[in-house]
């Protein structure tokens, strides 16, 4: 069975939104509730006069050893048998404990229903033959998706400043200057 992943490029992300617009819009995640499923950081890095600002667009990475599942005293995030983790919200009971242990905050409460919520990689779409609507909404292609297996061995797991925890195992990779 195919594994997925995304492979972000922050040079070429230019900030527009694009990717979270698509994500609300095609999801329908519920505004007002401060829920963002997939949303653009900005990570600045260095010292005056040398400071880097970096474009980010960032969501549930789906890792192979999930924290959020793995704290979860209900059992209700769960992953699939093509890597896609999940939440069920009838078994979510609102502790929190899974976007406390989430480097990144993908798991969210949705303030209306005190439920976790979180990006399902648009598994709805990738059934139709479709890719998630971030990476298809991306203008400048710096949001990638794609076969784990063919973003696997593509730039770094890391950038400077931000970095998961290695045993997390993150379907996510970086274009980085020693990748090109």
């Amino acid at each position: 069975m195919s594994s997925y992943g995304w492979l972000l490029d922050p040079k070429r992300c230019i900030e527009c939104g694009a990717c979270e617009a698509a994500c609300k819009q095609w999801n329908d995640v519920p505004v007002g509730v401060n829920v963002r499923w997939r949303r653009v950081l900005r990570q600045e890095t260095g010292r005056f006069p040398d400071v880097r600002v970096t474009a980010l667009s960032m969501a549930c990475c789906h890792c192979e050893n999930a924290l959020c599942q793995r704290v979860c005293p209900a059992r209700a995030i769960w992953r699939r048998d093509d890597g896609i983790v999940l939440v069920d919200s009838d078994r979510c009971i609102g502790c929190g404990q899974c976007y406390a242990f989430c480097p990144v905050g993908a798991p969210q409460r949705n303030a209306s229903t005190r439920k976790t919520t979180k990006c399902t990689m648009c598994f709805d779409r990738i059934e139709q033959g479709l890719q998630p609507a971030c990476a298809t909404a991306c203008p400048t292609g710096a949001l990638q998706w794609g076969e784990w297996k063919d973003i696997e061995g593509k730039g770094s797991d890391r950038l400077p400043g931000f970095a998961y925890p290695r045993q997390m195992r993150p379907r996510i990779r970086f274009v980085t200057e020693a990748w090109r």
